[in-house]
């Protein structure tokens, strides 16, 4: 017996879910590989005189010029909400996230942060790049320039922490401000290392770029491992139902 018009074959769902499935995930991927690609590109000319290095030295310079002493103290505050109190974020909203057994979240969470770090570590031991002379000032242990860990890990946790709000928060206005909140913090973050004159403008850069690429990375596989669990059972259960 032929379906009823209009009327979407059983067989078909599947198809379709599946084809949108693949066009996401290819989306993610490529957006990935072009943040790394971007990562790669600073990554290969920071240590020359080219133009990427000018552009380092003339917005250092000029922040330091144009700066002040209150705008420091301001932006030095900025600065530890990408450290320290980053760092106690970490820490209650995996206390929080154990307390409540939402055992999925808390290990999204903890690969997520602990990655981040990590890889940020790894980075800066790998290319070795030394900060800008003025930030002695500031920064008083000895520790690599490249990639910024504030821009890498204060857009790592930020990020997570607005994508797990937004599990638990249905109003559209909401979601909205706090990805805008989020956002705002983390690009605060970033200028505040530019204006104490501890970073250049592409180590910033570079830390958005993997940070990026990690935060995706990491959701993209949570996404997909928790729907790929569920999806087979139900992709079976309508196959048995299809009519003969």
């Amino acid at each position: 017996m032929a379906p009823a018009r209009g009327t979407a074959k059983p067989e078909s769902l599947p198809k379709r879910e599946s084809a949108s499935v693949g066009l996401g995930l290819f989306v993610i991927l490529a957006t990935i590989g072009l943040l790394l690609f971007g990562f790669a590109a600073l990554a290969d000319e920071f240590g020359e005189t080219g133009k990427l290095a000018q552009l380092d030295v003339a917005v250092l310079t000029w922040l330091q010029l144009h700066g002040s002493e209150s705008g420091e103290r301001a932006f030095e505050f900025v600065s530890w909400l990408g450290a320290p109190v980053l760092f106690a974020v970490d820490i209650a909203v995996a206390a929080w996230l154990a307390i409540h057994r939402l055992w999925r979240s808390f290990a999204l969470w903890v690969i997520a942060i602990v990655g981040g770090a990590a890889l940020d570590e790894i980075l800066k031991l790998s290319f070795r790049r030394a900060r800008p002379s003025v930030a002695s000032e500031f920064i008083h242990s000895g520790s690599w320039s490249f990639p910024s860990g504030h821009a890498m890990n204060s857009l790592v946790g930020y990020s997570m922490l607005a994508f797990l709000l937004r599990e638990h928060v249905t109003n559209a206005r909401v979601r909205v401000s706090i990805a805008l909140a989020a956002a705002l913090l983390i690009v605060a973050i970033g200028f505040s290392r530019l204006y104490l004159g501890v970073h250049y403008l592409s180590d910033v850069t570079a830390g958005y770029l993997a940070g990026g690429a990690w935060v995706l990375a990491c959701v993209t596989a949570e996404q997909y491992t928790r729907t790929g669990a569920r999806r087979p059972r139900g992709w079976r259960t309508r196959k048995r139902r299809q009519p003969r």
